[in-house]
């Protein structure tokens, strides 16, 4: 089962006040590779990534959130040696997202819709899609186009080959949340997709090779975020 999780970002003030507490629930080496962030939104969503992550791996497999230790591929894909949990993670805007899947690898992409130049699709997306994009009205154009950049850019976190695989080399295509053909000059094996409401300015997919997508989008209360202890689940299900 492929689950989706979320939170929202804390106002700056209100980070800046548990910034501390949060650092500390880590082992030592994240902590001071996160303080090297100084930006503090780049740091807060980059906490709140790992932080989320590590409690919901420390639910599955019944161990603490301090224990993990994250390895990385070539591509930057962390992952967990020898463990059958697969997990991404992306954020935008307010939001932080992760996925989460047994023996599946997954990608997930949230992107917060706002204008774009759409001559970027002439670069990035394939002739089927640049057809697909520019017969839409004007008032579907720009929510479809983060339909396509969501869906492919979680199918490249899915394979954990980031930009290094071009964006215009494989085709999705599909219409009211059913994105259901697929094709990639590099005869990758079928994969499956969904989108799940998060924000209404707000687009969020998810790519695994599994079908089983659970139904619903379980964001964390950020209400509990800093009284909650490590092992706290905290999750309200939408």
């Amino acid at each position: 089962m492929i689950e989706v999780y979320a939170i929202k970002i804390l106002s700056e003030q209100e980070f800046l006040k548990a910034k501390n507490d949060l650092l500390s629930l880590l082992p030592e080496e994240v902590r001071e590779s996160m303080l090297r962030f100084r930006i503090v939104n780049v740091l807060q969503r980059s906490l709140l990534g790992e932080l989320m992550t590590r409690w919901i791996l420390a639910d599955k497999l019944k161990n603490t959130i301090d224990s993990f230790n994250f390895i990385k591929t070539e591509k930057g894909k962390p992952y967990l040696e020898e463990n059958p949990v697969y997990f991404n993670i992306s954020h935008s805007g307010e939001w932080v997202v992760a996925a989460f899947c047994n023996n599946f690898e997954v990608g997930i992409d949230v992107e917060k819709i706002k204008p774009v130049n759409f001559e970027i699709a002439e670069r990035f997306f394939s002739e089927t899609e640049k057809r697909e994009l520019f017969s839409k009205t004007r008032g579907e154009k720009l929510k479809y186009f983060f339909d396509l950049w969501t869906m492919k850019e979680s199918y490249l976190k899915l394979l954990g080959k980031g930009l290094t695989k071009p964006l215009n080399t494989f085709t999705i295509s599909g219409s009211q949340g059913q994105f259901h053909h697929f094709s990639d000059v590099d005869s990758v094996q079928d994969v499956n997709f969904k989108q799940y409401q998060l924000a209404d300015d707000y687009k969020l997919s998810v790519c695994s090779y599994s079908d089983e997508f659970d139904n619903k989008l379980k964001i964390f209360g950020t209400e509990y975020l800093i009284t909650r202890r490590r092992s706290d689940a905290a999750i309200k299900h939408r």
